[in-house]
């Protein structure tokens, strides 16, 4: 058995090559994405994650220069190296794996459509509240799910350990949390039907309401945040609508982060959020009639649809006790209900689904309400407004919209509305050109600029950096508590 330092000497150089591959893959992954426009809109992200990343690989390269010459022990520190490689390298592949679907020839371009709907849903609210918006989130395909988002401060779903055993998965876990990047996860089919890209609203609602939550907005320093203030507005709401009956107060109030979310989306792009929910939520007699369970964090089938009915008429300023069959609201809710006598407690749900739809258009937020934050003009769903213009251009080729009135910051909200109404009337050969041309359009909506400003301010980045090199390295980087994804 050799125990000499030569054989210790490759130990180390076995290390320090894993780390030095490593490096250079970081290193030409970011310089060729850097300069790439498809990623134009995430340069703040990029620049994060960069040195973050290559600060943790120089350090682990510095550990493997600094080792001793006594064997044993130099064996088990190119392990714990190796270690901390791996949590590095899974990190910068999460992220990777994410980012490069838009150089996929077949999600790339609907990713680069949803990065503009994103990014005009994420600014626009903290506009509106004259705050800087914080770092957007990244959008991408996952087949696995109809749409959900994480916060910034969410572990992956493939990344959690069945049993909370693994090291390194812990690790991975604490880094991801720390690392400023929130995610949506959008259904696989937006890559034939780009109209489904109307998820994303209501999946940036939920972020959007993460980082609202947050901030003092009436600069109480109460500690009152969103969440607290839209229980407490449904809960009153419900109760007076109700005559005063608790249960029912309860049972809306416990629904408030998917009411916000749809809210949101509603006020973000109208009748195409409720389409979505009416798609996600229609089934048989039995699922659309069928109550919450204890828990469930929406509502019935059927009062979620005429909700968002309720919702999208009042946001295109629609009078809400015209037409309301039409916009499926609560008319149509009740009309498919009929006279059957085992319906009365969705009667009662379906009875306060108007006074509910005022109050969270009205949520107060820093002066304003929650509608004023979509700065919604309702000449857009006028006849022949821009949503029913917009909706005609798309069913021709090449699309009569022209690039000054796609720069605009709503833009994208508008185009996937259009799109939406104008697939509802296509025939089924025109669907594959209808989904190309509106995915052309996306792509071309909004002002210049990023998704937002550096999530990490310029000063700031090299602490950040320094500190989770020093906790990697350290073995601190350990998993806490998992925050609960919010999903649709």
């Amino acid at each position: 058995m050799d125990l000499g330092s030569e054989r210790g000497g490759r130990r180390v150089d076995r290390s320090a090559a894993a780390v030095g591959q490593a490096r250079r893959e970081v290193v030409a992954w970011f310089a060729e994405r850097t300069d790439d426009p498809r990623f134009v809109r995430f340069g703040p992200q990029l620049r994060v994650l960069d040195v973050v990343l290559g600060r943790m690989l120089a350090a682990l390269d510095g550990r493997l220069r600094e080792l001793g010459p006594e064997l044993g022990r130099t064996y088990d520190d190119c392990r714990a190296v190796e270690t901390m490689l791996t949590v590095v390298r899974r990190t910068f592949a999460w992220y990777r794996d994410r980012y490069d679907q838009r150089v996929d020839p077949r999600l790339g371009p609907v990713l680069l459509a949803a990065d503009e709907l994103v990014r005009s849903c994420w600014t626009q609210p903290f506009v509106a509240l004259r705050r800087t918006p914080p770092q957007g989130p990244l959008a991408y395909v996952d087949p696995r799910f109809n749409a959900f988002a994480l916060t910034r401060a969410a572990v992956p779903v493939e990344l959690r350990p069945p049993a909370r055993t693994d090291a390194v998965d812990g690790a991975v876990h604490a880094l991801l949390r720390e690392l400023p990047v929130a995610t949506i996860a959008l259904p696989e089919w937006v890559t034939r039907e780009a109209w489904w890209l109307a998820v994303a609203a209501h999946e940036t609602g939920h972020l959007v309401a993460r980082e609202i939550d947050a901030l003092d907005l009436d600069g109480s320093g109460s500690g009152r945040g969103l969440a607290d203030v839209t229980r407490s507005v449904l809960a009153e709401t419900v109760h007076a609508a109700d005559d005063g009956r608790p249960d029912l107060a309860e049972q809306w109030s416990s629904w408030h982060g998917e009411l916000f979310a749809d809210a949101f989306s509603a006020v973000m792009i109208a009748d195409a959020a409720a389409w979505a929910v009416d798609e996600l939520e229609h089934g048989g007699p039995d699922r659309l009639a069928a109550l919450s369970a204890p828990g469930y964090p929406y509502p019935p089938p059927l009062v979620r649809r005429a909700l968002l009915g309720e919702l999208a008429r009042r946001v295109r300023g629609a009078d809400p006790t015209q037409a309301a069959a039409a916009a499926g609201g609560v008319a149509e809710a009740e009309a498919w209900l009929g006279t059957d006598a085992g319906t009365a407690e969705l009667r009662r749900h379906l009875a306060v689904v108007p006074a509910v739809a005022d109050a969270l258009l009205a949520l107060p937020l820093g002066g304003q309400r929650l509608l004023d934050l979509g700065a919604v003009d309702q000449a857009w769903y006028s006849p022949h407004g821009r949503v029913d213009g917009w909706s005609s251009a798309l069913r021709r080729d090449p699309v009569p919209i022209t690039p000054s009135a796609l720069r605009g910051r709503p833009a994208a909200r508008l185009a996937v509305q259009a799109g939406v109404a104008a697939q509802l009337t296509a025939s089924p050969g025109d669907l594959a050109g209808l989904h190309g041309r509106l995915v052309t359009v996306m792509r071309a909506a909004g002002p210049e600029g990023t998704l937002a400003p550096p999530p990490v301010p310029a000063g700031d980045l090299a602490d950040l950096a320094t500190r989770l090199t020093t906790r990697l390295l350290g073995g601190t980087l350990t998993a806490g508590p998992d925050r609960e994804r919010e999903g649709r």
